[in-house]
């Protein structure tokens, strides 16, 4: 739902870290599984050392070619087990997810901007980051920059459970969060106070493929009730459009910003590249913006 603009201080940050975790297994030549050290073998330290750099900040359709590349490679299975193990236990693992978070400065769910991209854990609260190309099929994507989107909990879990989906397909399907934008529009069908429904306007076929996909109408039309109704009641319970005094007479009359009076009465953002930094922007941006029109 929302477009990745990333900030260089996530780029640097993740490439050294990332570097850092590749040049120790190319020099070491092997990894600690279980409290043992076992090797790696050495056409996968060659084929580490010639893609590191496009691994770690490669573009989605180059992460492919790569991946394709791997799976040609005639590994053992044991081999490939510890290959799996490097990338997602010793590399992902220990990975400073809030901290790349944090510079990536993406505060809500990229996939829904429902929730924030904080999950809390047991006594913990740790960074939720899904991997587009999941880890498990994909595993030497799992510290690919353009492979870790922030998300919530709830569709984290939603893109874990797509098992049979076919990911060597998706960037035709679908649109990535670091490259396209989701082109659409919240609105609703009203009959009454007691009679009305959200609904999504989209036409672009890549955008209607990733929101089926995401779930995106099934998550609001479960949890955006009470914020639709909240919003049509002060449209249509109030005379004279009580909405748009509300916000004329808080920016006006107080000397605030649009955006600081959207803010304060709504607790969102209303301009599209900050729609992260809170929870239901998009939708009650778009929803406002349609009540406002009623005459």
């Amino acid at each position: 739902m929302i477009k990745i603009n990333p900030t260089d201080e996530a780029v640097k940050f993740h490439h050294e870290k990332v570097l850092e975790t590749f040049e120790n297994l190319i020099s070491n030549g092997y990894i600690i599984r279980n409290n043992k050290i076992e090797n790696i073998c050495k056409d996968f330290i060659s084929f580490l050392s010639k893609n590191k750099l496009e691994l770690i900040i490669g573009k989605p359709n180059r992460l492919i070619e790569i991946h394709e590349e791997y799976k040609k490679k005639q590994f053992s299975k044991h081999q490939i087990e510890l290959i799996k193990s490097f990338f997602i236990q010793t590399g992902y693992g220990s990975f400073p997810n809030k901290e790349f978070l944090n510079l990536l400065n993406i505060d809500t769910c990229v996939y829904c901007n429902r929730n924030y991209t904080l999950y809390f854990g047991g006594n913990n609260a740790r960074a939720e980051l899904d991997h587009w190309f999941p880890k498990a099929e994909f595993p030497i994507l799992a510290l690919s920059f353009y492979n870790l989107i922030p998300s919530c909990h709830s569709c984290n879990h939603i893109k874990g459970a797509s098992k049979n989906y076919n990911w060597l397909e998706a960037l035709d399907k679908m649109n990535h969060p670091y490259f396209d934008k989701n082109e659409f529009t919240f609105s609703y069908d009203y009959h009454s106070l007691n009679d009305f429904k959200m609904k999504i306007n989209v036409v672009n076929i890549k955008t209607k493929e990733t929101l089926k996909f995401n779930k995106t109408k099934q998550i609001y039309d479960a949890h955006s009730e009470r914020e639709l109704k909240d919003l049509i009641d002060l449209r249509y319970k109030y005379s004279n459009n009580y909405l748009d005094i509300l916000l004329n007479k808080t920016f006006t009359d107080l000397s605030m910003s649009k955006e600081e009076a959207y803010r304060m009465i709504f607790s969102i953002e209303i301009k599209e590249e900050d729609y992260h930094k809170r929870p239901f922007s998009k939708f009650k941006h778009d929803i406002i913006g349609e009540l406002l029109k009623i005459k």
